[in-house]
């Protein structure tokens, strides 16, 4: 996959104590804003970034060159402003997919990318808030179509433009633009309609780094550690039930690249396990140390660092606080590593290794389909392998 940013505007709004640097270089907890937005689209192994650039270029040219990680990084220079719109035209040039992902440099919005590029058509990301002012409301249909962008107004409950679109790369090619125009104002919203728009909703985090307030928010969302809390049998290691030797132990196939992704964001990785074959007498403590030692190096020789194990021995009707879905172990975790549980994920194949995460505060859940029933829960989840 392909991204353009968009990285060259004033930052007017920012301007009162970011004033030196072009807004995504603002520094966020030590580090350009940018480099987060970069991270999170390496770990869905972008190959390729266009940053279209203006206003004091060379910051970001000197500060990136070209390449980021796995990421090679081309610019697009904007000698005059072009607005959203003509700038993107221009930076269509150096994009060798058929459609390509287009971002704001001062915005932060987690979707996932993988799934938003399966609808293979114009599409906008979009977020449901609740009690803003500060964002239009984007309107769809029942198919997710967009209808209508609103004006800036006070609304209760609905969904902002995200700030991120799929586009095809020649989707300006059929109309008569100026050289400089707005791609929301003049091209969405006038051929809105022609263009049939896809909304896709995400409930990821998002920050708009656009103003004072929210840059300061931004100092404190990024500053805590980031943790991804797996299960382990069913996600970590295949399930054949109470699995305590390593010839019963197996990785899942998706696990290693799983974890290489959010340990490429930084995240820290927890392994959060309900052991009651301990409480029954069917292996001993002993044997569950032994084999969580050898399952952290298998997963190190494969370039994943588990932090650490945390399990509870207990049987069901022992009533502990430990045993999920209670959230005893995450809020250890989350207590001895001083996590952001906000920016936090979880990941099982039962619902009460989701329910005891949410519990814990976190609200990024995953749910790998497993042998277990699926029943009603009074909590969001997601599925995160298909």
């Amino acid at each position: 996959m392909q991204a353009i940013i968009l990285a060259g505007g004033f930052g007017t709004r920012l301007r009162s104590v970011v004033s030196d640097v072009p807004k995504p270089m603002a520094p966020v907890c030590g580090r350009p804003f940018l480099n987060y937005i970069l991270d999170n689209l390496n770990a869905y192994h972008f190959t390729k970034v266009v940053l279209a650039v203006g206003f004091q270029k060379e910051v970001l040219m000197n500060h990136y060159k070209n390449r980021y990680k796995d990421i090679e990084i081309v610019y697009s220079v904007e000698e005059e402003p072009l607005g959203t719109g003509g700038c993107l035209q221009q930076a269509m040039q150096y994009i060798d997919d058929d459609f390509v992902f287009v971002l704001n440099g001062d915005t932060m919005f987690r979707i996932d990318y993988t799934q938003m590029a399966k609808l293979n058509r114009i599409s906008i990301a979009c977020k449901e808030m609740v009690d803003f002012d500060r964002y239009g409301e984007v309107i769809f249909d029942e198919n997710k179509r967009i209808q209508s962008f609103e004006e800036k107004k006070f609304v209760h409950k609905g969904f902002i433009n995200g700030g991120i679109y799929y586009l095809p790369k020649n989707v300006f090619e059929n109309y008569a633009l100026e050289k400089k125009f707005s791609l929301e104002k003049d091209f969405f919203e006038v051929y809105m309609h022609e263009l049939s728009i896809q909304a896709f909703l995400s409930d990821a985090y998002f920050l708009d780094i656009g103003i004072p307030e929210d840059y300061e928010q931004a100092q404190k969302d990024f500053s805590g550690k980031k943790a991804l809390f797996l299960d382990r049998d069913g996600v970590v290691n295949i399930d054949y039930g109470h699995v305590h030797t390593k010839e019963q132990f197996h990785l899942t196939n998706f696990i290693v690249k799983t974890c290489k992704k959010y340990q490429d964001q930084e995240y820290l990785i927890f392994v959060v396990t309900n052991q009651a074959g301990i409480g029954k007498g069917l292996y001993k403590k002993n044997d569950f140390l032994r084999l969580d030692e050898y399952m952290k190096m298998i997963l190190k020789d494969n370039g994943i660092e588990i932090e650490e194990t945390f399990y509870c021995p207990h049987k069901p009707e022992d009533q502990c606080s430990c045993r999920k879905p209670k959230p005893g172990l995450f809020l250890e975790a989350v207590e001895k590593y001083k996590l952001d549980v906000q920016n936090s994920v979880v990941i099982g194949d039962k619902l009460s290794d989701l329910e005891a995460g949410y519990r814990a505060g976190i609200r990024e859940l995953y749910l790998v389909p497993s042998k277990y029933d699926i029943y009603d829960v009074t909590f969001k989840y997601e599925m995160f392998i298909e």
